[in-house]
């Protein structure tokens, strides 16, 4: 992308920058010799007579003017658009290889010049944005050349921008992808010339590699181009490869920030897609077989039990008959004081399953609280790969527990209401575990997509038409005699009627035999047609353009689902039981201290050959990988066995 400049619109109408933007040498000399013009003077937009003269594309001016005012050749423009475009940002731009050796022969500096206006920024002017030092420039609109040449002279390689990119961050972040990739490797090659082998490991400001930025973004090409980059072939039989993979900066292992962290956080479908990148989906499915599934099912398992004590204990609260005549006839029993809820054997047995319960209900508060605090609520609550729902359910039933405490030690007779509600939230977040089975985990998918996108916003609008018939109705019956109305007989009692003449549990409860006002009729009419035949309709129509729209993804959404599950157990679980996934790179016989995944690879076989003369770098010490053969086939195996 070039940045143009339309310097009859920008330019000031003066001499100077005529001459500059015409290529007159004559009439800049004659300007340059006289005392009435200075030759710092500055344009519209803050630029300087060289500015113009490169912007023009006017070579010879430009040389002529750097002879007589050598001073212009590292002036910025300082305009809020362009605020730092030097001269030689200018020529990068024009891809101007004489150009850019003539200024940085005449000492353009390459180190502190940045270009930090809007324009080269992201934000709502921006046009292009490369990365504001000269070097990032060259890098995204692909001059190699002049790469080569900026390098050469001493281009700092790991200089960042305000938002802490490099020139690797900025490549990762362009578009045209056969040029980047030249563009990626070309730089990679000159920083292990200049002995810099960090480059690829520095970090911008939202603590992204190069590698964790791809992404972050989505570029799943160049995501896929940087992992063949690093991997290694570590045997080859015919058309079968066996590469290890670096999950440096993949797992999670040390790293609050990794490729896994970045894909289960995401809400982009896109960033999604790296699930089944390789070796993404290898690194999780060997998680899980190595430890996750296991304290899944033990995690499964004893929430399973837990909530059945609750609900035993729920089922055997404290009960006592009420005194004839106290509470009415329609109440039979009340609750017993705390002294005589626990008596008998059987009582203690129950207060065993209630300390249980609390005991349960203050770990699962606690440890929602601190998850909540560490990666905030954003996150927490609506990333639905993370938890969606259950998170704030898993909250909600913890403070319903305390509350049955409190009303319990209260002598409080409304304690079976928080105890009913935590049952409801409890059970329902039993679903939660169907992310581990493929299955149940699609259908999990689908009814929050359901519940939390049609079924929401069809609630507010069938709220808003309810209010409005309730409202209706009650004043329609409000005159005459209520008895022989009884559904009608207040507000409440109306709403309730509404609702269920809505959901077409009844019919309009009026006696046949007395005549009802005509008005009654058609408002019921009117409500009948608007609410129950079209709204519920409507509902029906859109969760099923809902069910076929995400169908489709639901097993990508699942996959990540399932990720976000492994690592959660993987942060929670004690740090003596974790296991590391993967193979040291020591035990596989590179001279390195990282960590590596297997996988096995079916190439053409006009690849074979090819194939064949790369399998043997001089950095592997082959006797000691044929030692550790059987390492990597069980690793192999233990992939095929867990396929998502």
């Amino acid at each position: 992308m070039h940045v143009t400049m339309d310097m009859s619109e920008t330019r000031p109408e003066n001499d100077f920058f005529k001459a500059a933007h015409s290529n007159d040498i004559n009439g800049m000399k004659a300007l340059l010799k006289s005392k009435d013009f200075d030759p710092y003077v500055r344009g519209d937009l803050e630029e300087t007579i060289l500015h113009t003269a490169l912007f023009s594309g006017n070579k010879e001016i430009a040389e002529f003017i750097l002879d007589w005012v050598p001073g212009l050749i590292n002036e910025p423009m300082t305009s809020d658009m362009y605020k730092g475009e030097t001269p030689l940002h200018i020529a990068v731009l024009k891809q101007d290889l004489e150009m850019v050796n003539e200024l940085l022969k005449r000492g353009a500096d390459l180190v502190n010049s940045r270009a930090t206006g809007c324009c080269f920024v992201p934000g709502d002017d921006c046009q292009c944005y490369y990365g504001e030092y000269v070097l990032s420039f060259a890098a995204c609109i692909g001059s190699e050349e002049i790469v080569r040449t900026l390098v050469k002279h001493n281009a700092p390689l790991d200089a960042q921008d305000s938002l802490g990119n490099t020139v690797l961050h900025m490549l990762v972040l362009q578009e045209y992808k056969t040029q980047v990739y030249t563009m990626y490797d070309l730089i990679t090659d000159l920083v292990i010339e200049n002995q810099q082998p960090s480059l690829e490991e520095i970090e911008n400001n939202d603590g992204y590699t190069p590698l964790k930025l791809a992404v972050a973004e989505g570029q799943l090409e160049m995501f896929n181009h940087l992992v063949q980059k690093q991997k290694k072939i570590y045997w080859t039989m015919g058309t079968i490869s066996y590469y290890t993979y670096d999950l440096t900066y993949i797992d999670t292992w040390g790293d609050q920030t990794s490729v896994l962290d970045i894909i289960t956080k995401s809400r982009n479908n896109k960033v999604h897609q790296f699930i089944d990148a390789k070796p993404v989906k290898e690194l999780v499915q060997q998680k899980w077989i190595s430890f996750a599934y296991k304290y899944f099912l033990i995690w499964m398992v004893s929430y399973s039990l837990y909530i059945t004590v609750f609900t035993i204990s729920s089922l055997y609260r404290p009960l006592k008959p009420v005194p004839p005549g106290q509470f009415g006839e329609y109440v039979i029993k009340i609750q017993k004081t705390l002294a005589e809820s626990y008596q008998t054997k059987e009582d203690y047995l129950r207060l065993l399953g209630e300390l249980v319960t609390i005991v349960g209900a203050l770990v699962i508060l606690i440890s929602e609280l601190t998850y909540l605090h560490k990666i905030g609520p954003k996150s927490y609550f609506g990333n639905t790969s993370i938890g969606g729902p259950f998170p704030l359910l898993m909250i909600c039933y913890s403070l319903l527990i305390l509350t049955a405490v409190v009303m319990r030690l209260c002598a409080d007779d409304g304690e079976a209401v928080p105890i009913s509600f935590a049952l409801i939230i409890g059970w329902c977040n039993t679903i939660y575990f169907a992310r581990g089975f493929k299955t149940f985990g699609k259908f999990s998918i689908l009814i929050q997509k359901l519940i939390f996108g049609d079924f929401m916003h069809w609630c507010c609008l069938v709220f808003i038409c309810i209010i409005g018939f309730t409202f209706a109705f009650y004043i329609l019956f409000h005159t005459l005699d209520l008895t022989d109305y009884p559904y009608f007989k207040s507000f409440s009692m109306t709403l309730r009627t509404t609702f269920e003449l809505m959901m077409g549990l009844l019919d309009i409860p009026l006696p046949y035999r007395k005549p009802t006002p005509t008005n009654i009729y058609i408002a019921y009419a009117m409500y009948m047609l608007f609410v129950y035949l079209l709204l519920l309709n409507l509902l029906i129509a859109m969760m099923d353009d809902t069910y076929w729209r995400v169908v489709p993804e639901t097993e990508l959404l699942w996959k990540v689902q399932f990720a976000a599950v492994i690592l959660l157990l993987e942060q929670r679980i004690p740090a003596f039981l974790k296991v590391r996934s993967g193979v040291p790179g020591s035990s596989l016989g590179f001279d390195d201290d990282k960590w590596y995944i297997g996988v096995e690879e079916m190439l053409p076989e006009t690849e074979e050959q090819t194939t064949n003369t790369q399998a043997k770098p001089k950095s592997i010490k082959w006797e000691k990988v044929r030692k550790n053969l059987g390492k990597i086939i069980n690793m192999k195996n233990s992939d095929e066995s867990t396929r998502l």
